[in-house]
């Protein structure tokens, strides 16, 4: 049975070497247990048996057996988490605390509380699999350009595994392969847009000058009103921020185009 107790965030942030280096089941594990984490310290003491009822399963496949890491000393193999224990005073109850590595810059991978949501009774090892395919897409897309030996070796998986997953994948039509591509259609996989260092440099005009005509009560334009709504909201829907700067500059944001009147002519032939 899920368990949902815990509030989980919107969405988390992973680094791609924790996704490629770990196995499909515990890469969807950690991406399970990085949603309870703290946004900013990314720490979570969220335990073994709160973490298998999130993810649907028995607590027994977090624990060492023979042949197999434990759970946690598989996470501490990929040198991007610090777990320790906390002292809780009691000898019959313990919590252990996980600190995962800040990310680096264009090294990780955005992944939404939706992906969990929709997703959670599908095998878990495809789970994980998805998120490694898109641990390797091109920057700011859903697309996998990788040829099968450059895919093996980044996720780490062997040749009939993977086929057999983008298989699966396909009939369930989350994932389409065109021209020896693959393109993953597949909710809560959070595209970031690319850095737009004009973008950067009009939001601070727009906010600059809004701040200005609020003091000195001077009313805002139209387009300053639209820009101060969008803000307000946190852009939220906004897929492309460059456009959206470029309407408001020019002063068409939420106009319509005029349609052009069609001009009959006799053809004289």
């Amino acid at each position: 049975m899920i368990d949902t107790v815990l509030p989980f965030k919107e969405y988390t942030v992973m680094s791609n070497n924790l996704i490629q280096n770990l196995n499909c089941s515990d890469v969807y594990r950690t991406y399970t247990l990085l949603l309870t984490a703290d946004k900013q310290s990314l720490e979570t003491n969220t335990t073994l048996e709160q973490l298998a009822g999130f993810v649907g399963e028995k607590l027994d496949n977090y624990k060492k057996s023979k042949g197999t890491l434990s759970f946690n000393d598989k996470l501490r193999a990929t040198g991007e988490v610090v777990i320790h224990d906390i002292d809780s005073g009691r000898k019959d109850r313990h919590w252990t605390m996980y600190r995962f590595n800040q990310v680096g810059q264009g090294n990780y991978r955005r992944i939404g509380r939706e992906f969990y949501d929709t997703y959670n009774t599908l095998d878990l090892k495809l789970r994980g699999f998805i998120l490694k395919l898109f641990s390797v897409a091109e920057p700011h897309s859903h697309v996998v350009k990788l040829s099968m030996r450059k895919l093996k070796e980044h996720i780490h998986m062997g040749h009939s595994t993977i086929s057999q997953y983008i298989g699966q994948l396909k009939d369930l039509d989350l994932l389409d392969e065109v021209d020896g591509c693959l393109i993953l259609k597949v909710k809560g996989l959070i595209v970031d847009q690319p850095s737009d260092k004009y973008v950067e440099k009009q939001i601070a005009i727009w906010n600059y000058l809004i701040e200005v005509y609020e003091r000195d009560g001077i009313p805002l334009s139209r387009e300053c009103m639209i820009y101060k709504k969008y803000k307000e909201k946190g852009f939220k829907d906004v897929k492309n921020m460059h456009a959206l700067i470029k309407s408001l500059e020019a002063g068409t944001v939420g106009r319509k185009r005029p349609v052009k009147e069609e001009i009959p002519c006799d053809i004289i032939l």
